[in-house]
């Protein structure tokens, strides 16, 4: 059995930051990280550029391995089984000979790979997120991914070689990276939605139909209000879809963005409470002394509903990450909270929302049309999959680029009292640093403060 003051399950940010901020307030006590991947911490957001060749395999990595060398990480590719919290021990299957040949991941090669006890004094949970699989005829079929590992993306782009139709199923943000990705290598792409907008929930429904009718521009086919019902194939994979309604798509392959939920069946049994998400305090220990939660995985304290929410965010992760390390050590740091937001860039048109940037009452303004506002309504629900029988809406598709259009800028505010509670911002310099900050700090704006910015004009500095 491997004794070790420190454990990290889990090899994405929130584990590189904790082991950081461990080994700069204890260089002596052992310490261990076990991740499932079998690959030390990396860019996660990254995959789709890699995807598209974009970005080379090495750069993926947040350090080298000469980082984990001279910090003394142990880094052991395995998959977490069991966590027994009063004994603490956890059990481990280890990914074996073959894996873990990236910088700073060394395989285990124990024992013919059967399951291994580590006893900690000390742990974190980092385990992240997992895609869940939807109960669906045919989805076994080759051809059909996800794309959340290293090794999705590799499958994904050797499966693109010689493919002519990609279909991305669900309108997030996965699937639009990875629509990008695949486009970039020549494929025809349509997206199925089961709602009636694409990134629903990140932004209000105007701000959807601007990006909608962007990416439309750029060649993509958006099928809303339609879901797929059966997978088909044959012995050299995926062929078709059949969507709800009986319409058929013929495709060469599928990528599934239908959401990332924590990452916690390994927990069942440990005495760790969870639900939909480890609970944790101010402190991020958990229920259990001496276990601490971090990244994806944990329900934390937001700061604009003040109830524990999963805000699955890089900023988040690290952030979180390196407070629980600390404490593994002994210090009290606290975590005040975070707010949910999203940001990401589509065919060079940068979107980014924050907090309830797609709720509740607020205020948007088109910036091709600059101080003039426009009143949203109240509140915006996301309209249901259509019932059986009903013809799925279809809109947005393959129109001619137009050179000439200049790039969309959109901007949208919602407030509390006088208070920024969200936005959502379309197009460059919309200055989101400030406006987060104003969120966060929950910054009490004057009427004509409040004015201006409904106006557009964010020019004007605030002292927050």
């Amino acid at each position: 059995m491997i004794r070790t003051k420190y454990a990290i399950v889990g090899g994405g940010p929130a584990a590189l930051y904790a082991a950081a901020a461990i080994r700069e307030r204890d260089l002596a006590g052992r310490l261990v990280i076990i991740g499932a991947e079998g690959h030390p911490p990396y860019f996660r957001p990254l995959i789709s550029y890699y995807l598209a060749g974009l970005v080379p395999r090495e750069n993926l990595f947040m350090q080298d391995a000469e980082y984990y060398r001279q910090k003394k990480i142990e880094m052991i590719g395995g998959k977490v089984t069991e966590v027994r919290g009063q004994e603490k021990v956890l059990v481990y299957q280890p990914l074996g000979e073959g894996r873990g040949d990236d910088a700073g991941f060394t395989p285990d090669s124990s024992e013919k790979r059967t399951a291994q006890h580590l006893q900690f004094e000390k742990l974190l949970i980092a385990s992240g997120g997992t895609p869940g699989k939807p109960d669906l005829p045919g989805i076994d079929t080759p051809g059909v991914y996800f794309l959340r590992t290293i090794e999705d993306a590799e499958k994904i782009a050797a499966r693109a070689k010689g493919s002519q139709k990609a279909l991305l199923w669900g309108g997030g943000l996965v699937s639009l990276k990875a629509a990008y990705a695949l486009y970039r290598l020549g494929l025809e792409i349509t997206l199925v939605i089961a709602s009636d907008r694409i990134l629903s929930q990140m932004l209000d429904r105007k701000g959807a139909e601007i990006v909608a009718s962007y990416l439309a521009e750029k060649g993509l086919k958006m099928i809303l209000q339609s879901d797929l019902q059966e997978v088909h194939g044959n012995s050299r994979g995926v062929t078709a879809v059949t969507l709800t309604g009986g319409r058929e798509l013929k495709t060469d392959l599928i990528v599934i963005g239908k959401g990332v939920q924590p990452s916690v069946s390994f927990l069942e049994g440990s005495g760790i409470k969870e639900k939909g998400g480890v609970e944790v305090d101010e402190r991020l220990q958990t229920n259990l002394p001496d276990i601490y939660a971090a990244g994806d995985v944990v329900l934390c304290r937001d700061l604009l509903q003040g109830i524990p929410v999963n805000n699955a965010l890089w900023p988040n992760a690290t952030a979180q990450g390196e407070c629980a390390g600390a404490n593994m050590t002994g210090e009290r740091l606290t975590y005040r909270g975070s707010i949910s937001m999203n940001a990401a860039e589509f065919f060079g048109l940068p979107v980014i929302s924050a907090g309830l940037g797609r709720a509740q009452e607020g205020a948007g303004v088109d910036q091709d049309q600059p101080r003039k506002s426009d009143r949203v309504s109240s509140k915006e629900e996301i309209a249901p999959a259509p019932a059986a029988g009903v013809q799925p809406r279809e809109i947005y598709k393959l129109q001619k680029p137009t050179p000439s259009r200049r790039e969309p800028h959109y901007l949208r505010l919602v407030f509390e009292d006088e208070c920024l509670v969200g936005y959502v911002a379309i197009g460059k310099n919309r200055k989101a640093g400030m406006l987060t900050n104003l969120i966060t700090a929950r910054f009490p704006l004057a009427p004509q403060q409040k004015e201006r910015l409904i106006s557009g004009d964010l020019a004007f500095p605030f002292s927050i």
